[in-house]
């Protein structure tokens, strides 16, 4: 079936409203071929895409491996200060005895890393952590707002997996969507539920948006094994419909926590124009699988 174009009628109130929208391929199959692919914040003509990978290889570039004598978890480059490096991690990555930690980066080199105890994250589970470099320049992470996302965005994971197996993937990228965007934070800051796959170790790890920036900070996976982890900061519980829909979810604190505690280390921009009640509808019309790329190209550049 070739589609040249497709109109869009909404009914408003008592009008109605018809959007000519330009159809992006001329089959279903090049529709579908299109969901791979993501468009980047800083496209000037709607244009450019980036593809998975690329998204991929972002992630990998700005994610820093934590390792204490427990073992390790993962962090997210922050900032750069001249030959200065600071990582952001969560607190339950650094609890060990031996306050030692070193930082392997993307190129595999090891640097010896210290932990940056005078920062009051007021029982987030959240740490810094600066190592130096002379010969060497990390990418740092770009930030964004996760108070732009909505249930059900494309979102990705990034981290280190403790290895359980010899074919495992040392470094893993994860494909998932937004389930959950709670008004307050549950004990230890966790505010974001999503579907990604999380494992122990990635915990630190990035959480992106479909433009390849940090939304948010990994570091709780689904169906814990232990504890009681949903329980809000205020010290009420969520009903019980919503706890077992929240124990299938891995959980993220979001960036704006670290942004608000240590503005010294992170901003984050303001909230730009996001999707409009039309292409809330026009989203789930047809395709919900491939639709968003249109929804991304026609409302988000």
């Amino acid at each position: 079936m070739n589609w040249r174009s497709l109109i869009l009628t909404i009914c408003i109130g008592n009008g109605l409203f018809y959007f000519p929208i330009q159809a992006l391929s001329k089959n279903f199959d090049d529709f579908k071929s299109s969901e791979t692919q993501i468009q980047v914040q800083n496209c000037t003509d709607c244009n450019d895409f980036c593809t998975i990978e690329e998204l991929k290889d972002l992630a990998k570039s700005i994610t820093v491996k934590v390792i204490s004598e427990n073992g390790w978890g993962s962090g997210i480059i922050l900032k750069r200060q001249e030959q200065i490096y600071t990582i952001v991690t969560n607190q339950h990555v650094l609890d060990t005895r031996d306050k030692s930690y070193l930082i392997q980066t993307p190129d595999g080199n090891f640097y010896e890393a210290n932990q940056i105890e005078n920062e009051s994250f007021q029982g987030n589970d959240l740490a810094i952590l600066q190592f130096r470099s002379t010969d060497n320049i990390y990418t740092v992470a770009s930030l964004g707002n996760s108070h732009a996302l909505v249930q059900e965005d494309k979102i990705f994971a990034a981290g280190f997996p403790i290895l359980e197996k010899p074919q495992d993937t040392e470094f893993l990228f994860t494909r998932g969507k937004v389930s959950i965007l709670s008004d307050k934070p549950l004990e230890k800051g966790y505010q974001i539920g999503y579907t990604n796959l999380i494992k122990k170790g990635m915990s630190g790890g990035p959480l992106l948006n479909i433009y390849g920036q940090v939304i948010g900070i990994n570091g709780m996976h689904a169906y814990p094994l232990w504890g009681d982890p949903y329980v809000y900061s205020d010290g009420e519980q969520p009903n019980i419909s919503l706890r077992q829909q929240m124990s299938h979810l891995a959980f993220a604190i979001p960036i704006e926590t670290v942004a608000k505690l240590a503005p010294q280390f992170a901003s984050v921009p303001n909230i730009k124009v996001t999707q409009t009640p039309s292409s809330k509808i026009f989203k789930y019309l047809f395709f919900p699988d491939f639709i968003d790329v249109l929804n991304w190209k026609f409302w988000r550049c």
